[in-house]
Order: structure tokens, then sequence, then C-alpha cells
């Protein structure tokens, strides 16, 4: 069509619009017909070229317009014919034309402006005046307004007949529809002009033999209620359809007969709501002021809220007007009473807002009302003390209202009330106070419900305050893990994903070294920062406190170090100047590292092993704390009962070769498995301990079991290492009576008479003399019943199931560090 369109220039608009367009109409013998067709200007939608459309930069859609049928007004004739053109975009359109009329001609027309802007619904204008005068000058500039885009207004509807005057009948309408063309036809709300009031009209049908969910739900849509001013009628029917819904009734199923009574009864009295009128105007003459109060009321079934308009002129007059409603079911869960009462003052909130925004009046004050205690109880608490599900709906009440607002009124005088229990048609005609609202609405405020909030109530649904009392934790890595390597690879973690290297490789040593060195350097800042400030200054710096006496310097790599003499010593470097730690609970966890790897040994071994590397400051207390607080050795060395040490045997007082002079003794039994698999059985074990009277050597080795041969392969064993002995003392088997029955095996077996003529007879080819302490006196023995010897064997877990080769590995560890045990304390001045 745009190739026969002709745009014609307007001298009062920017825009061009078109007038003509040449169309194709069919005449009685379906012969198509050529001819050019006038657009009237109030359409919604104009036509402009293409050379029009690419100046302006109008993107171009290619869609099909159709050309609906001649309606009953159109005339033929031998010049001109009269077409209807349709759009999607038509309603959208039409609105946006004429606020850009308002925006370019409101200068001139402002009255007229404002009703474009706030008053068109599509091409329908619904707005009023204080006063005839000012009636007439609204629809003259409004009139006006419109024909300077060629759009001409007709339909005319007004409760006062002057203002009709100078209007055809065309141009008039008395009863006019409220709602679009299309569902005004069916759903019937209107407006009559004559007596200024708005009415219902609802058709009903005969009733059906068969009712199903399916015509309930089309009947109960069929009734237009867009204020809700049926709301009381509404809702009765919303909760007979969730009774429908919780029946599970599929659409197409006839209901019970509770509920098809139920439904005919209520669809019988619809026609009565024909008789029901609001009147449209809600403010009185002269208002001098101008209040909203909004009701909220629940029940189980349902729960709404309405809004009245109450007005105060200046003779005193007082007139209040029911202006909108809105209802909901009851949720099928099942909430308390208090609950759906705060859901029904947050639905009166929500409903206050959106009419204070659609009122153009000035509001004198707004006041809340609710018959619920619990409800107000509520708005005057702070939400965090309350519940999730009530404290977000009186947080949200909260910001959108003042809780100086939320009034109490009982419950005959709300007309909320009527909402939550419903009503039928029959029993919304009777008087009530629906329409008007409350009765003392017509007194002065003396005369309103009074309510006074009653402190320290028990409110329900208050969250149960708790205080715990903690003190501040600290967050810091080096506090966080008492182990020493895990704290170093962690950190060798944390540095590698700070570079952006690969994460999932494993650490080198390298890497450990550098993390090690960071920590150390950040543990002597930390407790050092003074000395190494100093040191920095001047290497030759005199240092005060505790350092002062270890010549300390800082090495290449920044590190704090002992100084010393030892620097021409094959030692290795860490050994000549160990590094320098502080008390701190990083260098309890190196001492702990260092007790552990050194199975477990005691405070003079620990500190040896630990100032082959480091040297911590109060190193004996340091290294006695850590060990006390070892629970595997206070559980493996109970406290000693004191007794009088009486004099020592000449063997161990007689300087001689080691091993001359030994002592045996058993400890045992171990569970170990004889290989590797799984499912082998476990044997048990037991470990003979030589330990030198002279030197306290200590030799160690692994007996397969209690046997004369087992322990002579040990005896083999020991004098083919360490030489032959001159004497060998042991306990007498008289030591193990009463004993548990691991030791009663030990026991026979050095009461037999088998293995006392084998041990003797092996033992005098050799020429060792056996020597046994006296019965019950195993003071004597105390060399090897001492700790140091088995000790170590006493800290592997119980139930660790070991095979030969580790058994065997352990028992020469543990043989290897207590012979490096140094014999008299470490003392340094």
């Amino acid at each position: 069509m745009t190739e026969h369109i002709k745009p014609i220039a307007s001298e009062l608009l920017s825009n061009d619009l078109v007038i003509t367009a040449q169309i194709n109409i069919l005449n009685d013998k379906q012969q198509p017909i050529r001819c050019r067709a006038l657009l009237d200007t109030g359409s919604s939608m104009n036509f402009i070229t293409e050379e029009l459309a690419k100046s302006l930069k109008i993107r171009q859609n290619k869609c099909s317009v159709p050309i609906g049928a001649l309606d009953t007004l159109t005339t033929t004739s031998k010049r001109h014919i009269t077409a209807t053109i349709t759009s999607t975009d038509a309603p959208y359109l039409a609105i946006r034309c004429l606020k850009q009329l308002a925006e370019d001609e409101g200068h001139r027309f402002p009255r007229a402006a404002q009703v474009l802007q706030r008053d068109f619904y599509v091409d329908d204008a619904l707005t009023g005046a204080e006063t005839k005068d000012e009636a007439l000058t609204l629809r003259t500039e409004l009139t006006n307004l419109l024909q300077l885009a060629g759009l001409n207004i007709r339909k005319w509807a007004s409760n006062d007949n002057d203002l009709l005057h100078g209007l055809s009948l065309e141009e008039t309408n008395h009863q006019h529809f409220l709602g679009d063309s299309q569902t005004l036809k069916t759903l019937g709300v209107f407006w009559n002009s004559s007596d200024d009031s708005i009415l219902y009209s609802v058709e009903v049908k005969p009733t059906p033999s068969r009712v199903t969910k399916r015509i309930i739900s089309s009947e109960i849509a069929k009734i237009y209620d867009p204020l809700g001013l049926l709301a009381p009628v509404i809702v009765r029917a919303k909760m007979l359809l969730q009774r429908i819904w919780s029946s599970k009734i599929d659409w197409g199923e006839s209901l019970p007969i509770e509920l098809h009574t139920e439904w005919e009864r209520y669809y019988a009295q619809l026609p009565l709501l024909n008789n029901v009128r609001f009147p449209r105007k809600a403010i009185i003459e002269s208002a001098m002021e101008i209040e909203l109060h909004g009701f909220c009321d629940a029940s189980e079934k349902a729960y709404g809220a309405c809004i009245y308009l109450r007005t105060l002129n200046t003779n005193g007059r007082v007139w209040t007007q029911l202006l909108t409603a809105k209802s909901k079911v009851a949720p099928l869960k099942c909430q308390t009473i208090p609950r759906l009462e705060l859901s029904g003052a947050l639905l009166l909130t929500s409903l206050m807002s959106t009419i204070q925004q659609a009122l153009s009046h000035k509001i004198t004050r707004t006041i809340y009302w609710t018959d619920s205690t619990i409800v107000l109880h509520w708005l005057n608490t702070s939400p965090h003390t309350l519940k999730t599900f009530v404290a977000n709906r009186v947080s949200e009440i909260q910001t959108k209202t003042s809780i100086r607002d939320w009034r109490h009124v009982p419950t005959d005088d709300n007309p909320a009330d009527l909402i939550s229990r419903g009503q039928t048609p029959e029993e919304f005609l009777r008087p009530t106070i629906w329409q008007h609202g409350p009765a003392w609405f017509y007194q002065s405020e003396g005369y309103w419900p009074t309510w006074a909030l009653t402190p320290q109530i028990e409110v329900p649904e208050q969250k149960g305050a708790i205080c715990l009392s903690t003190n501040p934790a600290d967050y810091c890595l080096l506090q966080r893990y008492s182990s020493w390597p895990k704290l170093i690879r962690i950190i060798a973690r944390c540095l590698r994903w700070k570079q952006k290297r690969n994460r999932a490789a494993p650490l080198t040593v390298t890497e450990l070294r550098i993390t090690h060195n960071k920590l150390i350097k950040l543990l002597q800042n930390i407790h050092f920062s003074e000395e190494i400030r100093t040191l920095q200054k001047d290497r030759n710096a005199a240092i005060k406190g505790k350092l002062t006496r270890l010549n300390p310097f800082i090495d290449k790599e920044g590190i704090l170090r002992v100084g010393g003499r030892l620097s021409h010593s094959s030692m290795t470097f860490a050994q000549k100047h160990p590094i320098v730690l502080p008390k701190s609970s990083v260098t309890t966890r190196i001492i702990d590292h260092e007790h552990k790897i050194h199975m477990h040994s005691g405070t003079q071994a620990t500190l040896y092993a630990v100032r082959q590397r480091y040297w911590p400051v109060d190193g004996r207390s340091q290294v006695w704390r850590a060990i006390k607080g070892c629970v595997r050795c206070c559980r493996a060395q109970p406290p000693p009962v004191e007794y009088v040490m009486g004099n020592l045997p000449e063997a161990r007082v007689t300087e001689s070769r080691p091993f001359t002079n030994v002592g045996v003794d058993y400890c045992g039994p171990f569970h170990i498995k004889e290989k590797r698999d799984r499912n082998r059985r476990q044997i048990k074990v037991y470990v003979a301990i030589f330990v030198c009277l002279a030197i306290k050597a200590v030799h160690i080795e692994l007996v397969d079991d209690l046997t004369s041969e087992a322990f002579i392969a040990a005896l083999r064993r020991f004098i083919a290492r360490r030489g032959y002995c001159s004497t060998i003392h042991s306990d007498n088997g008289t030591n193990f009576r009463g004993a548990s029955n691991e030791l009663r095996e030990l026991h026979d077996l050095l009461q037999s008479d088998d293995h006392k003529e084998k041990v003797t007879a092996f033992l005098a080819d050799k020429q060792i003399e056996w020597r046994f302490i006296p019965p019950h006196s195993p003071h004597f023995g105390g060399l090897w019943e001492a700790a140091s010897a088995w000790e170590p064997l006493a800290k592997i877990p119980p139930y660790a199931s070991l095979n030969v080769n580790i058994e065997m590995t352990k028992t020469y560890v543990h043989n290897s560090k207590s012979n490096q045990t140094p014999e008299a304390t470490i003392t340094w001045k």
C-alpha cells in the first residue's frame, strides 16, 4: 500500500499525516475494484512513504495489514467508501499519539493535556471537574486539542445534562460502559450517568443438571469487579472453588452433592447483584479534609482489605465512601489466625500504596485499622526478634507505613470482617457497614475506638535469644595447625597458588625449604624485631636480653642464627649456627615434631635433636613443657613411686668392655602379620633386650616365640654382633607369678627344666655365667627394666598390625635411638 500513499504536511504538527491510500474492494461478483480510500485521522494507524521513513531513520518491518469488514455505519457511494484498518499495535499507538499531542500542545491547553496524560484509556476518557464551569471549559479545551491532530471526540456522557448542550445525539451516550469494549458485552459493568452511580449487570443462565469445576470457574470469572466492590460476594465463590480444588475433582467431573447444592444456592442469587448501586461520587463538595481509612481482617478461610474515603467540608459535614477492596482465600497450608491477620495487614498496605498513587487529591492523613492486637504488637516490635515468616511481613509494613497510623477496631465495626467470612448476594443487599463504613465515621475523632499498647506482654512468633560469650578467635595460619610439617606444606601450597603455578604437582624440596625459611623469618620478625633492626644497622652492635650471650648474626637469607666460635668446625652449618627460636606456639610445634620422629624420647634426647638445627630460647623448659603435654608419653610413663635406692652392683661400677656384663629381659608380646596380605593371620612375637651394665648400651633382638631354641638363636645373634660376655643377669621366673596369661607363658618358659638345661649347656660351652636375681626382687634388674630400653616399643599402638620386616626395622631403629641418647644432662653456660 505504501506505493499509493500520498502524505500531506500539517502546519501545526511536525510530522506528516496520511489522508488517502489506494486499495482493492471486491464487488458482488467478487471482482476487485481499485479505488482511493480516505483514511480517518482518528484511526490508530498512520502511513508514511518509504522516502520519509528513510529520512526519519525508522526501521521498516515487513508485515501484513488486514482490512476489516465494513460496519453498519458504512455508506456506499460512487466517490468514497469507509473501511476499518486494524493492527496489533493499535492500542499502544493510540495512547502514544495522545501523549505526544499533550507534550507538544500542552502549553496551550494545560487542563486538556493533563486529561490526555492521566484520564485516557486507549480511546476512552474518564474525567471530571469540581464545578460546572470548569467542566465546560475542560470539554472545550479537550475538543480543540484533539482537533489539532484531526481527532474527533464523541459519545459524551455526564451526570449533568447542562454539560451536554450543544452536542448532537450521535455524540452523547447516557449509559457509558466501563472497561474495554470486548469485555463489556459479557461482564456488563457500567456507569449510569443519569443518577451518577456504578451498576453491575450479571446474566445467569439456567443451571445445567451436571455442574463441573470448569463451569464454576467460568461463571466466577464473568463477574467483572475491578474495584472489588463486590468482594464479600466474590470471596464466597473463591472459597467454594478452593474446596473443589481440595477435593481433587477433575475439570469435567460432576461435583459431589453438597458442593452442587451450595453452588446452586449461590448461583441462583447472583441476579440480585443487578440491584446493587454504588455512588460514583466519593468526595463531598468544598472538601476541607480528605482522609483514607483502611481496614483488614482474616479468618481460617479468607482474608481481605478495604479502603474508605472520608471527607469533611467547611460546614462540618462528613461523607464516607468505599473506594476499593481486595480479597484472598487462605492458603491450603494451615496457618494460625494471627499469621493470616498479618497477611491481611500486608495486603492492606499494598492496596493503600496503590490508591495513594492513583489519587491526585492531597490526602490529609491515612489510618490503618485492624482488630488483631497481636498484629499491632508485632508492628511495634523490631523484626529481627521475630521469626522469619512474621519478620519479613512486619519489615515490609514498617517500611511502607508509619506505626503511629495503625489503630485497633472492634470486630463488629470492621467492614473487612465481611470479606473474611464472605456473603451471599442476598446477604450483601441487606443494610450493612460495607458501603459507608462504621457509624462513628460521621462523628468526631473523640468517639473513635481507642487502644493502648500493653508493654512487656509475651508476643507469639518471637525468636529465642541466646547469648554466647566467646573470645576473639585468632585466624593466623601460624596458630591454626598443630603439625609443623603440615603448616609448611599448607603455606607452600598458598605460595604456589599466588604464583599461579601447577597446583596439582607434588611439592618439591626447594619449595619446602623456601617456605620453611619464610616462616622462620616471619616468626623472628614478630618476636625479635628490635634485635634484627639493630643487627641490620650494625652487625657488631651489642644485643640486649636473652640473646646477649648467643652472639647472634643474620645470615645471607635474612635468618637470625647463633654465633659462636665453631666456624672452622667440620660440623654442618645448621649445627654450628642453629636458628634462634623464640617462645611461641610455632616453636612448640617444632619440638613436638622432633619428639615424635625420635620415638617420643625424653627431655634430654628431644632437646639434643632440636638443637641439631634450632636453638630455642629457654630450650629445656620449652621441651619439658611440650613433652609434658604429650598424651602418649603420659600414658606410657605414669608417675614413679618413690623408694630408697641401694648400692649399685660391682658390674655397674667396674670399667669393662661394652657388653661384657649384660642383663637380659623379654618384652611383649607384639602382634604382627606373616606377610602384607590382608587376610593373613596374626602371630605373637617377643623382643629380647640386652643391656650393658657398664655403659647402658642396648641391644634388641626379635624372638619368634617363647621357646628355648628361639632364645638361644637370639643369644647367638647378640654374641655374633657384640662379642662374648662373661656374665648374663636375668629375672627369676618367680617374678612373673600372678601376672597375666601372656606373662605366664614367659614364666613357664624360664621355669622349665628343658629350657634351663639347653641354655646352661650353651653358656657352659661359651664360658658364660648365668645369674638370676633374687626372687621377688625386681629392683635388682632395674637397669634392663629401665624405661629407656623398652619405652619406645611400649608406645606402639596396640591395634597396629605390622609384618615381620616392619617389626624388625622398628627394633633396629629403637636400638639405634637408645644408644644415641646422651648419658649426662646437656648443660650450656
